[in-house]
C-alpha cells in the first residue's frame, strides 16, 4: 500500500531527461510487454507472438543502454573491464548484444540448452542464474531510488552495479566464446604480430622504391596481394635485421612459391629466383 502511494506521490514525469527517469518508463513498458507475452497463447496467434518477442528484445535493449549510461555515472573508476571485447569476430560486436544475452542467460536459467553445445550450456548455467538474480536486484534498487530522488545514487545501489556489471562481463566472455570462434591470447599476439610485419614491410618497400604512395592510397590490388608475399621474403634478406636461419629461409621459399594459384605464374624453385620474382617493382609482378 505504502510503495502504491509512493509510487502515486513521487512517479518521474514521462518527459524528464534524467536517466534513473528514463529507466523507470523503459522497465515500466519491458514489464508490460513481459506481462503480454506471458499471458498469450503463440499457438493460436504466432504473429503476435512474434511480435511481442521481437518488442520484448528492444525493450531488453533499452533498458540495458540506459543502466550502462546509469554506471558510466555513477561507477566510471569501477567498470569491469572488456578488453576481450576486440577478440570477438566483427559480425559479433554490434549495439544488440547486450539484449541477445539477458535474453540468452533468461533461456539458460530457466533450463534451455544452446543447440549442439549442451556442455557449455550446463557450465555457464549457474553464471547465467546469478547474474538474472543480479539484473533483478539493480532493475528493483534502480525503480526504488526513481521513486525517490532523481539525482541521488546510493551506495547500496553502487554496489548492485558493481556486482552486476562484472557478472555480465562473465557472462559475456563465456556465452560468446561458446557461440562462436574466440581467439586465444596466444592467437592474437600472433596476429598482432603479423600487422606489424607487414607494416614494417611496406615501409621498407616505399624505401626501395618498389612500390609508391599513390599505390596504397588508391588500394592498388596487385599491392593487397604483393604485401604478405614481401612480408614472407623480405626477412630472408642478408640485410634485413630478422633474416631468418637457412633451413627456414627455404622452407619459407617454398611456402611462398607454392602459395595461392596464380599468385606467381612460373613459381621459380631457388631461394634467389623467389626473392627477384616478389622484389622486383610491383606492375611487372604476375597476378
Amino acid at each position: 500500500m505504502m510503495n502504491r502511494f509512493r509510487k502515486w506521490l513521487y512517479k518521474p514525469k514521462r518527459s524528464d531527461p534524467q536517466l534513473l527517469a528514463r529507466f523507470y518508463y523503459a522497465d515500466e513498458e519491458l514489464n508490460q510487454v513481459a506481462a503480454e507475452l506471458d499471458s498469450l497463447d503463440g499457438r493460436k496467434d504466432p504473429q503476435r507472438c512474434t511480435l511481442l518477442v521481437s518488442q520484448f528484445r528492444s525493450c531488453q535493449d533499452n533498458v540495458l543502454n540506459i543502466i550502462n549510461q546509469i554506471m558510466d555515472e555513477c561507477i566510471p573508476q569501477d567498470r569491469a573491464p572488456r578488453d576481450f571485447c576486440v577478440k570477438f569476430p566483427e559480425e559479433i560486436r554490434h549495439d544488440n548484444l547486450a539484449g541477445q544475452l539477458w535474453f540468452g542467460a533468461e533461456c539458460l536459467a530457466a533450463g534451455s540448452i544452446i543447440m549442439n553445445r549442451e556442455l557449455e550450456s550446463m557450465a555457464m548455467r549457474p553464471l547465467a542464474k546469478e547474474l538474472t538474480r543480479s539484473l533483478e536486484d539493480v532493475r528493483g534498487a534502480l525503480r526504488d531510488q526513481a521513486l525517490r530522488d532523481l539525482n541521488t545514487y546510493t551506495e547500496k545501489m553502487r554496489e548492485a552495479l558493481r556486482h552486476f556489471d562484472v557478472l555480465f562481463a562473465e557472462f559475456e566472455l563465456s556465452y560468446v566464446s561458446a557461440m562462436v570462434p574466440v581467439k586465444s591470447p596466444r592467437e592474437y599476439y600472433v596476429q598482432q604480430e603479423v600487422i606489424v610485419l607487414f607494416c614494417e614491410t611496406v615501409e621498407r618497400a616505399l624505401d626501395f622504391g618498389y612500390l609508391t604512395q599513390d599505390m596504397i592510397d588508391d588500394y592498388e590490388p596487385a599491392l593487397m596481394f604483393s604485401i604478405p608475399r614481401l612480408a614472407i621474403v623480405c626477412p630472408l634478406l642478408p640485410a634485413h635485421p630478422r633474416t631468418c636461419p637457412g633451413a627456414t629461409a627455404h622452407m619459407a621459399c617454398e611456402i611462398v612459391a607454392r602459395s595461392s594459384s596464380g599468385a606467381l605464374t612460373h613459381p621459380p624453385v631457388s631461394k634467389q629466383g623467389v626473392i627477384s620474382a616478389l622484389l622486383r617493382p610491383l606492375p611487372e609482378l604476375p597476378l
